[in-house]
């Protein structure tokens, strides 16, 4: 039942209605943008934007590119036939419960969507920098703090800025259990004192702190499931810091899920049921039709923790 309460992957990309399948829109990179230069060379006593009488200004050409979208239609079905409905009705209410159990599994496929797409070296840069990796055999000698505050310079250095952290349940179990941390927090008599997340948004002025505890279970249908059949949806190899933002992507942050307005209702998710009397069944349906976007790749930073080089 807690799985409802562990889905982060519509937080980091917000959903955005687009009103056609395809579409594109506009990206300004920094370099060919010349968004943060400092337009030419002053020599000593020379300021090379001062216009002498009858010349022109200086000039800046900006070239910007096309980004596009293309959103999927994605769903899952389940019939609900009369016999069993009658049948299970005397414990639970069968279409309800057939709605909240498709629901998680469009969910918990959209959450390892994103988790693969936020912990993907090759669109976010990695910061391989680490001399000591997360490991257990290390909990007094790394430090996350100082880790952390070295990603958010690197984004400042951008002027990119970092209002959110993401990471496993596993890391984040042994990040708040490392001592460097916790005398961070509590000094040299932190006791056992708990770490929460709250505490890390407002020590690092973060806005999201969010925390990876979605499973998936790997056993074949029909088969009985262990706990050796459920995977983590999110590694440890990584935390993630960077900028969530929602809006139209011309406002910039990491990414967006652009919905398709004329199928979904703006919705990100939708519920809907048939009656097929061939079968004596009503069929229940959840779908959607989106797609999960990068929208500024600048707007995030991977830190690799494990599996150091």
């Amino acid at each position: 039942m807690a799985i409802d309460d562990s889905f982060i992957g519509d937080q980091i990309f917000p959903m955005f209605p687009v009103s056609t399948r395809t579409g594109f829109y506009k990206r300004i990179k920094r370099g060919k943008g010349q968004l943060l230069a400092k337009t030419g060379t002053a020599t000593k006593g020379n300021d090379p934007l001062v216009r002498a009488p009858g010349t022109a200004y200086r000039e800046v050409t900006r070239t910007t590119e096309q980004a596009n979208w293309k959103t999927v239609d994605r769903g899952l079905e389940e019939p609900m036939d009369d016999v069993n409905k009658q049948e299970e009705s005397r414990f639970f209410d069968l279409e309800s419960s057939t709605a909240i159990w498709l629901m998680r599994n469009m969910r918990i496929s959209r959450e390892v969507r994103v988790a693969a797409a936020i912990q993907d070296p090759t669109v976010w840069d990695s910061q391989d920098t680490l001399s000591v990796a997360y490991t257990e055999g290390n909990i007094e000698s790394f430090d996350f703090a100082t880790d952390l505050k070295a990603a958010k310079r690197v984004l400042r250095k951008r002027q990119e800025p970092a209002n959110a952290l993401v990471m496993s349940l596993e890391l984040w179990d042994l990040i708040t259990s490392s001592e460097k941390l916790r005398s961070y927090f509590f000094g040299a008599n932190g006791g056992n004192a708990m770490i929460d997340e709250a505490m890390i948004a407002a020590k690092f002025k973060l806005k999201y702190v969010l925390i990876g505890q979605t499973s998936y279970d790997t056993t074949k249908p029909g088969k009985d499931s262990s706990d050796d059949n459920l995977q983590w949806a999110w590694g440890n190899d990584y935390f993630w810091v960077g900028n969530i933002v929602d809006g139209a992507p011309e406002m910039g942050g990491a990414g967006r899920t652009f919905v398709l307005d004329p199928l979904t209702g703006g919705q990100l998710y939708v519920t809907e049921t048939y009656r097929e009397e061939k079968i004596r069944s009503d069929r229940l349906r959840v779908r959607q039709d989106d797609d999960t976007n990068v929208v500024n790749e600048n707007s995030g930073i991977l830190v690799k923790v494990n599996d150091l080089p």
